[in-house]
């Protein structure tokens, strides 16, 4: 089997773009990779993240069935990612059940994801993804660090909707907004908030 190696990838490094020929199936050491795709627009939309000790289930599906890659997969933070070269992943996946098992896991994960995520992007209100979006990605003191444009990728909106939201909630004294951040002041009125909307 070829030799596999770690790398150090900066945030914002592309690994795979659509058409990129997948030479290497990833495993996150250290950090996050977010898979999404872009619409004729530009617009951004989230399919999945990839995080510490998974692997990305587009990537298995492109080196297993000698396809190119579908969609864009770019590290969200500073990652530290095992390269396990394509040949060897093949090969790994014939012979060890284990490893046949770590895959279909990551192919369960992310199209389960996938399909939640899909879902709500279509019927649930953006204000309310919003208001979970922060409860769920707030550290102890109620921060979360990211740019309105990386939250309306994720969320699979555009900018100035999240933008709008925000300040709407600002001004209701849920939060309060940085360059960069955003603290959450109030967390009972923004779960309140979220439970009651329909």
């Amino acid at each position: 089997m070829d030799t596999s190696s770690v790398g150090s990838f900066p945030k914002g490094s592309v690994l795979y773009y659509p058409g990129a020929n997948c030479n290497a199936v990833p495993i996150v050491l250290n950090g996050e990779v977010k898979v999404y795709v872009t619409s004729e627009s530009g617009r951004e939309v989230l399919l999945y993240t990839v995080s510490y000790m998974e692997t990305c289930m587009l990537t298995n599906l492109s080196v297993l069935r000698d396809k190119p890659y579908p969609a864009y997969a770019v590290t969200s933070e500073d990652s530290e990612i095992l390269l396990i070269p394509d040949s060897s992943a093949k090969l790994m996946f014939e012979r060890f059940p284990q490893w046949r098992e770590f895959v279909l896991d990551a192919f369960v994960k992310d199209g389960w994801y996938l399909a939640s995520h899909m879902s709500e992007v279509i019927s649930r209100r953006v204000d309310k993804r919003l208001a979970e979006y922060l409860i769920q990605r707030a550290n102890s003191s109620g921060r979360v660090v990211a740019t309105h444009e990386e939250i309306a990728k994720d969320l699979g909106t555009v900018r100035e909707v999240v933008t709008r939201i925000l300040k709407r909630f600002e001004s209701q004294g849920m939060l309060r907004v940085g360059r960069g951040e955003i603290v959450i002041v109030d967390t009972s009125a923004l779960r309140e908030f979220l439970s009651s909307v329909t």
